[in-house]
């Protein structure tokens, strides 16, 4: 079922495109600033299971850094004062155990149950290895299941302005209060909404390979591409 079928804004085709040009400098760029490539690397480095298990102490470190290039690692945060590069190890757990469902996964997944009990379960364990202290965990495992696998956009602030107001359209205003099933579902009916058009735009841009500092060959997934509308959506209000 579609956000449409809701009452959802249908307004916001087109204008996908148009934010995602800007957040990636135009089209078919990598990237307005050198900070996005962060993103970039932390996914490809982790879309190599092999290469994670085999070099750990990387692993750590690729995340944290993505974590901290995207503000998870401010002044008064858990992550800043209580932990170093080795705190990722537990995580790195979480996400080796869990790469060979979550690979592959997209939002047209969304709607089925098996995939929102899953992604639930994901964001849960992931958050007691991140935040074993307890303490608001949305931003910061969305983020990360975003930066490993590229499988769910990251709920921060900006993209929690852009769709807390889809969500209001569609009359389910609570849905972004806390992570939860009802969470995927309205993620995966954004996307059926406009897959034609997130899905063209996936296609459209490359991911950027490390060693190279070139385009990898692989495409960015339809998952980011809604993660950049939604904070785009917002940012460049």
């Amino acid at each position: 079922m579609s956000l449409d079928d809701h009452g959802g804004r249908d307004s916001d085709a087109g204008r996908i495109s148009s934010v995602v040009e800007s957040f990636m400098g135009g089209p078919g760029g990598v990237g307005s600033h050198a900070r996005v490539l962060s993103w970039d690397f932390c996914f490809e480095h982790f879309a190599d299971l092999e290469r994670v298990r085999g070099d750990r102490q990387a692993s750590c470190m690729q995340l944290g850094y993505y974590l901290a290039s995207w503000g998870m690692l401010r002044g008064s945060s858990y992550l800043f004062k209580n932990t170093n590069a080795r705190h990722y190890l537990q995580a790195l757990d979480v996400i080796e155990r869990y790469t060979p469902e979550m690979s592959g996964l997209t939002p047209a997944q969304f709607g089925e149950q098996r995939t929102q009990e899953l992604l639930v379960s994901v964001y849960q364990e992931l958050g007691a290895a991140l935040l074993p202290e307890g303490g608001r965990r949305i931003t910061l495992v969305t983020k990360t299941m975003m930066g490993v696998w590229g499988v769910f956009p990251s709920l921060d602030s900006y993209f929690m302005q852009t769709f807390s107001a889809i969500a209001k359209a569609a009359g389910r205003r609570t849905v972004f209060s806390q992570f939860g099933e009802n969470t995927v579902e309205l993620i995966g009916e954004f996307y059926e909404t406009h897959q034609r058009e997130i899905d063209g735009l996936a296609t459209a841009y490359p991911t950027v390979d490390f060693a190279s500092g070139l385009p990898s060959g692989r495409s960015i997934p339809a998952a980011k591409v809604i993660d950049i509308y939604g904070f785009g959506a917002a940012y460049y209000r």
